[in-house]
């Protein structure tokens, strides 16, 4: 095989490859372009926000939904969903709408977090006291 068959070759992988590459571009521009138009009223004006969400097995959750001001508690199993209470109560309305979205969830996660950095520090303290002495 010539040098002159080799470059011919290597042009002509490299031009298909360009133009794959090129197709596929484009018909990711287009799904992003026509995905954006379909979604874009609902979210923008927040009329449905998610307050929190609670994983009971594989395929089961309940989600916490604030939409257009009441709070709605939802049972997703499956592919079915369904509602369970409406939460009317004001006080629990009042700190649910405080909380942002995620909020409710992370505290439990975040006490052991910052008991055991108090555990720590406390263990720095008397360890360092038992060396000065």
């Amino acid at each position: 095989m010539s040098t002159l068959d080799f470059l011919a070759s290597l042009l002509k992988m490299i031009s298909a490859l360009a133009v794959v590459l090129g197709v596929m571009l484009a018909g990711l521009w287009a799904v992003r372009k026509f995905m954006n138009k379909t979604g874009s009223g609902v979210d923008s004006g927040q009329m449905i926000r998610v307050l929190s969400t609670r994983c009971l097995g594989p395929k089961s959750s309940i989600l916490l939904l604030d939409v257009l001001g009441s709070v709605i508690v939802v049972g997703v199993s499956g592919g079915r969903m369904s509602l369970l209470t409406t939460i009317t109560d004001e006080d629990s309305l009042e700190r649910l709408r405080s909380t942002g979205p995620g909020e409710i969830e992370a505290q439990p996660f975040l006490d052991p977090i910052s008991l055991y950095k108090r555990k720590l520090k406390t263990l720095s303290l008397v360890g360092g006291q038992g060396e000065r002495k």
